[in-house]
């Protein structure tokens, strides 16, 4: 095979993604000539019906399916929410490459802060359903009315239109902005203006346990004709096999609802490198509300429980307290005069209630709960790691480089970040006696380790945690001995159920 010709949509993030999967296919068949074609679909032309109006079949695909049955063109680039889950007859995703982001952003006029009624453009009845609590809890200003009217066309279209529009705000897929915003490839002039643009917004990265993905949202998909052998031979060599069953899998999740892209259902699976999360969150057609978010280890030893519970702790989440925390009022008042950097805050109590923060900085949490308490505080929230861990859900900036503070108590390390303690942890003078119990759940090491100095039995008990950095800590103490799940109600429901 001395050529292969990969057909897309004409938009400029469609040609972008062509040229990431025709950039893999050179580095495995550097001699391999390609050629571009692109195409308008249904989709594109059509720009006044609602998208969840449209017919559920491929509108943004078919038409270039009838190249690959024609012959026209050897394989078509698509991003993978955007086909139908049931495929018809004659062509089929023969292959993907590494998954982009999967999450959604929140684009966000400065001149809107604060504004009681807002009005979020977005065609997906999957974000309105899920966006429309998320939002009322994550916005720092309180609102009376949220609404979400329909937008169409490419994403550089949607940004312009909300710049022209009395709208307040955009949600659309942040591996199309990671595409638009970091790409180095020649002859996308637009692309300055469009980097510009979004410079003049607020922006926020919304997490997948609050608002799941479009199935395969962020993956490409690579499409060929049936019965193609060369061509599916080829894409064997750059096919990524772990994205591949991810994204069938969500699929297959959300077709047992009964659609596709007029669903108001999201399907997200996350990789960790202790296991698969997967949430599913929505309204079914029959008006069912769905809320699963569920945490699979890789390792059979991380699944399950193992010694007899006699007793466990804690038995609720604000137990857990072995410290009290004494102020640091040079950290605090630091905070104040810091401006276009990033604070990472891994406990919104870290930040004193009525604390003003720039809005030129990039604020991360180490979870949603800390998000929604900042939101109350009056602070806008970028994004969280949403309690997967610092290293696995890295605190970002993608409009600009930012040095990155952790704002923390005073005895924190960071690999990559300065510390800005704000606090102390002084410990609690009189705790009870933790030596009669098997089973705990951490919430910190720092906990851990001053309850082991108090009660050294309790090293041979049976030891729990997030995902995140707590684990790494204690997995280092103890090497396969920690458990860890999804979050503290997901092991105590896991208590509950072996005792």
């Amino acid at each position: 095979m001395n050529e292969l010709t990969i057909i897309s949509r004409k938009s400029t993030l469609a040609k972008l993604q062509a040229i990431e999967v025709s950039e893999a296919i050179k580095r495995k068949f550097p001699e391999l000539k390609i050629i571009f074609k692109t195409k308008d679909t249904s989709g594109d032309i059509d720009l006044t019906t609602p998208l969840h109006k449209m017919p559920e079949m491929g509108v943004f695909t078919s038409d270039i399916r009838e190249e690959l049955l024609t012959n026209k063109a050897d394989i078509a680039v698509h991003s993978w929410k955007d086909l139908p889950v049931n495929l018809e007859e004659g062509t089929e995703v023969a292959a993907t490459i590494k998954r982009a982001d999967q999450r959604d952003v929140l684009i966000f006029k400065k001149s809107s802060f604060k504004n009681k009624k807002l009005e979020i453009f977005t065609s997906s009845p999957r974000r309105q359903e899920n966006l429309s609590k998320f939002l009322k809890k994550a916005f720092p200003f309180e609102i009376d009315s949220l609404s979400f009217p329909d937008i169409r066309g490419n994403i550089l279209t949607r940004v312009q239109k909300l710049k022209d529009s009395n709208a307040d705000g955009l949600v659309i897929a942040k591996a199309a902005l990671d595409r638009l915003l970091f790409s180095s490839e020649k002859g996308f002039s637009e692309l300055d203006s469009f980097k510009e643009d979004l410079n003049t917004f607020l922006w926020m990265v919304i997490p997948c346990s609050q608002n799941p993905c479009a199935p395969g949202q962020g993956a490409l998909a690579i499409e060929v004709k049936s019965g193609n052998k060369k061509v599916f031979e080829l894409l064997n060599e750059i096919n990524d096999l772990d994205v591949f069953k991810d994204v069938e899998d969500e699929r297959k999740k959300l077709k047992k609802y009964g659609g596709g892209c007029h669903q108001k259902i999201g399907v997200s699976i996350e990789n960790h490198p202790l296991g698969k999360i997967t949430t599913e969150k929505g309204l079914t057609p029959d008006n069912e509300l769905i809320d699963k978010r569920s945490f699979i280890p890789f390792k059979k030893e991380f699944s399950r429980l193992e010694n007899p519970i006699k007793d466990f702790y804690p038995k609720l989440k604000k137990d857990f307290k072995l410290f009290s925390r004494s102020k640091i009022n040079d950290g605090i008042n630091e905070i104040k005069t810091i401006k276009n950097s990033g604070l990472y805050i891994s406990r919104a109590s870290s930040i004193e209630t009525g604390t003003e923060i720039d809005l030129s900085n990039v604020i991360w949490t180490s979870g949603i709960e800390n998000w929604f308490k900042l939101a109350k505080k009056g602070i806008w929230v970028n994004g969280t790691s949403d309690s997967l861990g610092e290293e696995q859900s890295k605190p970002e900036s993608f409009l600009k480089e930012v040095k990155w503070f952790l704002v923390s108590h005073i005895d924190s390390q960071s690999k990559d970040k300065k510390l800005l303690a704000t606090y102390k942890l002084v410990p609690e003078k009189d705790i009870e006696d933790l030596s009669k119990y098997s089973h705990f759940y951490w919430m910190s090491i720092s906990s851990f380790q001053e309850a082991l100095k108090r009660f050294p039995s309790i090293e041979k008990a049976e030891h729990s945690c997030g995902l995140g950095k707590t684990f790494d800590e204690l997995n280092k103490l103890y090497p396969n001995k920690i458990k860890p799940f999804l979050n503290y109600e997901d092991w105590l429901e896991k208590i509950n159920e072996a005792k």
